[in-house]
């Protein structure tokens, strides 16, 4: 019993310290998964043809972990922000390297607030457009002509060193 009485506070204190370091490990990007392909995430009304009438206050394109993404979301109109504020959204998701989890943590935290209408993030996985046969073969051109002037500066170093 008299044992109890010391661990169970140690055990509470060693939790208590390790709360803030997963915490802050969960904030640290590249600590989350996506998914693996085409996805939209969708945030307050889902009433579609509301979203078709409404204009949307925030309006973005990003990019992370080969997705290209599309952000529209629009306020509710009891909301009290200001197009300077909408701006300001935008210009901070803008300059994140992480750009679908800044939304993702943007537009719930405007839902939160009941300042969110709809949000939609429909994101893409990025695709390079397939060569055809005819760039195939200039490119592996290209290549074989730049290997072959490597080789002969080689050869051209080779010889002037050697006399």
């Amino acid at each position: 019993m008299r044992m109890s009485r010391i661990i169970a506070p140690l055990l509470a204190a060693a939790a208590a310290q390790l709360v803030p370091v997963l915490q802050s490990a969960a904030q640290v990007p590249g600590l989350y998964s996506l998914p693996t392909s085409d996805f939209i995430w969708n945030w307050g009304d889902t009433n579609l043809e509301r979203r078709a009438r409404g204009t949307a206050d925030i309006s973005i394109q990003g990019s992370e972990g080969g997705f290209r993404c599309d952000l529209n979301a629009e306020m509710r109109a009891s909301s009290t922000m200001t197009d300077a504020d909408y701006r300001q959204i935008e210009q901070q998701l803008a300059t994140r390297l992480d750009f679908i989890y800044a939304a993702s943590e943007a537009m719930n935290t405007l839902e939160y607030e009941r300042v969110l209408d709809w949000a939609t993030l429909d994101c893409k996985e990025y695709k390079a457009p397939e060569k055809t046969a005819e760039e195939r073969a200039t490119r592996e051109q290209e290549a074989r002509e730049k290997m072959l002037r490597e080789l002969e500066k080689r050869r051209e170093r080779q010889q002037r060193d050697a006399d």
